[in-house]
């Protein structure tokens, strides 16, 4: 794995908001530089499709760096982070930070990290990285300046991290299709470590397919390159595999961006499937996909087809998530199970609300707020129809 840091803004997210000047101020450590400019190859050139669509580029890319729109980043950037010591620091004085982004910005000599990582225990441990401050600003500012050109070229079924496709929209289509009689089977798989296994030369050529703006795409290249998944997970994979054969690869899990980059990598896949294979009942949520058919053979040789698919792009299916069941077991999907009439919160959801619940009542702990989240989730339950 590899992070990047500019030793004239790394303060931004680990220096103090008042006092000393930001700009010139060494960061601590050796950290290598990202290469301030993007491989001609992936960054430089116009394409067709963007050069249709009218943007005035360089009105564009100033609008999005004035200090009024990056303040709407950081708005949003630190919207539910709670009071965490960083987003304190950015908070005490958020002008000055600002002022040092948009100059790095605009002088292109911006660089992304350096990451912090550490691990998070859910139903299973997760590894994440996370990224600072500065760069979670730029990444809201990327995000919207990205979404609108996406957002209509996904299919209808793809879901996770887009305006109305979260977790409870992609229950709800589920249920639509498990009311169907035909769909009597269902085939679910998940793609093994997705985000550690994205080819970066495959992924900078589909985010930058329509992006016509050339300091944009220059940001894009220098984010993507800013990560590279390290030798932890090798052993999951063969040896003679795309995964172990290729070093450049790899999305951060904690950006923002990595959620979207993730939806566009996987966008071509969605056309093809719905396209080529001609499936009708077909739904993606990041990289859980569920598809629905008549029959078991019908399921069983789609499968076939979709392992090949994957393979070319360098991903692989996870052997422990492939399931194969009749629609009327229950699909467990995103934390709910979903039945032909109704839909039940998961044995996992249902243990954690307890456990919460004894917390609150005779343990000592306030969780009002978890208990709330959980009322919430309850909410979504019920007969599907």
């Amino acid at each position: 794995m590899s992070a990047s840091a500019d030793p004239k803004i790394t303060c931004l997210d680990i220096g103090l908001a008042h006092g000393k000047p930001i700009l010139g101020r060494n960061s601590p450590g050796t950290i290598p530089k990202a290469r301030p400019t993007a491989k001609p190859k992936t960054a430089a050139g116009l394409p067709s499709a963007a050069a249709e669509s009218g943007r005035n580029t360089e009105s564009e890319f100033f609008r999005r760096t004035s200090l009024a729109s990056l303040f709407g980043y950081w708005t949003k950037a630190k919207k539910n982070k709670g009071r965490s010591l960083r987003v304190q620091r950015f908070g005490d004085d958020p002008l000055r930070y600002l002022l040092a982004i948009q100059e790095r910005l605009r002088a292109r000599t911006y660089s992304f990290g350096p990451y912090k990582e550490f691990i998070v225990k859910e139903k299973k441990f997760r590894h994440v990285v996370d990224a600072p401050m500065k760069d979670r600003v730029v990444h809201w500012m990327l995000y919207q300046y990205m979404l609108p050109i996406w957002q209509s070229r996904f299919i209808a079924n793809t879901f996770g991290n887009l305006p109305g496709r979260g977790t409870h929209a992609a229950v709800r289509r589920l249920a639509q299709f498990a009311r169907a009689p035909a769909n009597a089977w269902v085939l679910q798989v998940d793609i093994s470590k997705y985000f550690y296994s994205v080819n970066h030369s495959l992924l900078k050529a589909r985010v930058l397919r329509y992006i016509g703006d050339q300091d944009i795409r220059t940001l894009l290249v220098d984010l993507i390159d800013s990560f590279r998944t390290d030798d932890q997970y090798d052993d999951l994979f063969p040896s003679d595999g795309m995964y172990r054969q290729t070093r450049d690869k790899g999305m951060p899990i904690g950006n923002l961006s990595s959620q979207l980059f993730a939806n566009i990598f996987l966008n071509d896949f969605d056309h093809w499937v719905k396209q080529d294979l001609r499936i009708k009942h077909y739904i993606r949520y990041v990289d859980d996909m569920v598809i629905m058919a008549g029959t078991r053979a019908e399921l069983l040789e789609v499968s076939a087809k979709i392992v090949a698919k994957l393979a070319a792009d360098g991903l692989t299916l996870h052997p422990k998530k492939i399931r194969l069941a009749p629609t009327a077991a229950g699909i467990p999907f995103l934390g709910y199970i979903v039945w032909p009439n109704h839909i039940s919160v998961g044995t996992y959801g249902r243990a954690r609300h307890h456990q919460r619940l004894r917390q609150h009542e005779t343990g000592g702990y306030d969780r009002t707020e978890a208990l709330a989240s959980y009322k919430a989730m309850f909410s979504h339950t019920g007969a599907s129809n």
